[in-house]
C-alpha cells in the first residue's frame, strides 16, 4: 500500500452555523484503531438535513455540544485502501459505500465522522460492496433506500393491523416533496418494489415539469403545494390508502386517508419516547415528556378515525436491508436523483447545501464530488 498523507481536504464547520459558513480545511487523516475498522478514499459523499441541523445548533442543549472545527458528513462512497485485521468481507481496492459508526445505535451524533473529506473510516458491518453498474455519486444515496424500505414495511404492517392484508399493490399513495432526497427515493421504491397503483407527490411551482423528466412513468398526480391551501383542495379527502411521509407538516396529511384504514408511515415527526431511549443516549427529561406530548397531539389529530400514523428512524445497521438496498440499486429498481458539487469549489457546496438546510430550491440528493 502506497503511503498515506498526513493531512486532507475536508468539509468542517468553525463554529454553530448555516452551510454558508462551512469551509473546506486541512484535517489529520483518520487511522485504523479497532478490528472492524475500514479506511475509505472517498469518491463521493452524501449531505444530508440532519448533518445541516447538527451544526446548526438544534440539538446541542439534548445532546451536548459539538467539537470544533467539526468535519461533516455520515455517508460516503470510495475505495478501501486499509483494513482492520477482524475485517472478513472486504479488501484494500474495493469499491464500496459506507457510514460513520455513528449510525449504530444509540447514534453517537457528535462523533465528527466527517464522511464529506478525502479520506474516512468505517466498521465493516457499515459498509458494502458498490455494484458495478452504479456510480460513486449514486452509492450516496444508499440510506434513503434503507431508510424508505424500512419506513415502508413498517407502514405494511400497520395497514394489516387495520384489516388490510394484501400489502400496497394497486393502492393509492401520498409522497410528500416527490423530488426530495427522501421522497424521489421513496417514489421508485414503491411503484417498482410494492406495486401502488395511483402515485401522488407534491412539488413547488417550478419543479412540476420537472417531476416527469427525473422520475419517468412513476407518478400519476402532481400537486403544486404553492397553489393550494390544503392538500384536500387537490386531493379529494379520504381517498389515500397509505402516505409516506418526507415533511414536518404531517398532520395536513391525515384528512387525504381513508378514515377506517388509512397508515402515514413518517421519517419526519416526532418520536415516540420509547424510540428515541432506542436512537439516542439518555437525553433530559424533558425531551421525553414532549415527545410523549407530540403524540397525544397527533391523536387529537385523527380523532374519529383509525388512521395509524408511526415515525420510522432509518437503522443502516440492520445488515439484510443495506444488502437489499444495494441489490434495488444493482437491478436499475432505483436510481438515485442526485446534484453533485466539487469538494473544493466551496461556494457551491455552501450554496446547495443551504438548500438541503431550508428545504427550499434543491432537487434530489446533494452529493459532494471529492478528488
Amino acid at each position: 500500500m502506497a503511503k498515506l498523507p498526513d493531512t486532507m481536504r475536508s468539509l468542517v464547520a468553525l463554529k454553530y452555523c448555516w452551510p454558508t459558513e462551512w469551509e473546506v480545511a486541512d484535517m489529520p487523516v483518520p487511522t485504523i484503531k479497532d478490528p472492524e475498522d475500514i479506511l475509505i478514499k472517498v469518491h463521493a459523499a452524501g449531505i444530508a438535513t440532519g448533518d445541516t441541523q447538527l451544526i446548526r445548533g438544534a440539538t446541542r442543549f439534548i445532546i451536548g455540544g459539538l467539537k470544533f472545527p467539526h468535519k461533516i458528513g455520515i455517508e460516503a462512497s470510495g475505495t478501501i485502501v486499509a483494513v482492520g485485521p477482524g475485517v472478513t468481507k472486504f479488501k484494500p481496492g474495493d469499491e464500496v459505500a459506507a457510514f460513520a459508526h455513528s449510525h449504530i445505535r444509540p447514534m453517537n451524533l457528535l462523533a465528527g465522522c466527517g464522511f464529506a473529506s478525502q479520506y474516512a473510516v468505517s466498521k465493516e458491518r457499515l459498509t458494502i460492496h458498490k455494484p458495478a453498474t452504479c456510480s460513486f455519486a449514486e452509492m450516496c444515496s444508499l440510506a434513503n433506500v434503507v431508510t424508505a424500505l424500512q419506513t415502508i414495511e413498517m407502514g405494511v404492517r400497520l395497514l394489516r393491523q387495520n384489516g388490510v392484508s394484501d400489502g400496497l399493490e394497486g393502492k393509492t399513495v401520498f409522497v410528500s416533496g416527490g423530488l426530495s432526497a427522501t421522497g424521489a427515493v421513496g417514489i421508485q421504491v414503491l411503484k417498482n418494489v410494492y406495486g401502488v397503483g395511483k402515485l401522488i407527490t407534491t412539488v413547488s411551482t417550478a419543479k412540476v415539469p420537472l417531476v416527469e423528466q427525473y422520475l419517468p412513468g412513476l407518478v400519476d398526480q402532481v400537486v403544486d403545494y404553492t397553489k393550494h391551501k390544503k392538500l384536500t383542495d387537490a386531493i379529494p379527502a379520504g381517498t389515500v390508502d397509505f402516505v409516506y411521509n418526507t415533511q414536518w407538516a404531517v398532520t395536513g396529511t391525515f384528512a387525504l386517508l381513508k378514515p377506517e384504514t388509512g397508515v402515514v408511515a413518517s421519517i419526519a415527526s416526532v418520536p415516540r419516547p420509547e424510540l428515541l431511549r432506542v436512537m439516542l443516549p439518555p437525553v433530559p427529561f424533558f425531551i421525553y415528556w414532549l415527545c410523549g406530548l407530540a403524540q397525544w397531539w397527533y391523536w387529537v389529530k385523527a380523532w374519529g378515525t383509525n388512521i395509524k400514523h408511526e415515525l420510522h428512524s432509518g437503522n443502516l445497521a440492520i445488515r439484510e436491508d443495506l444488502e437489499r438496498a444495494g441489490e434495488l440499486f444493482a437491478t436499475g429498481k432505483v436510481k438515485p436523483v442526485n446534484r453533485v458539487v466539487e469538494l473544493e469549489d466551496v461556494e457551491a457546496v455552501r450554496r446547495e447545501a443551504q438548500k438541503v438546510a431550508t428545504g427550499k430550491g434543491g432537487i434530489g440528493k446533494l452529493v459532494i464530488k471529492i478528488e
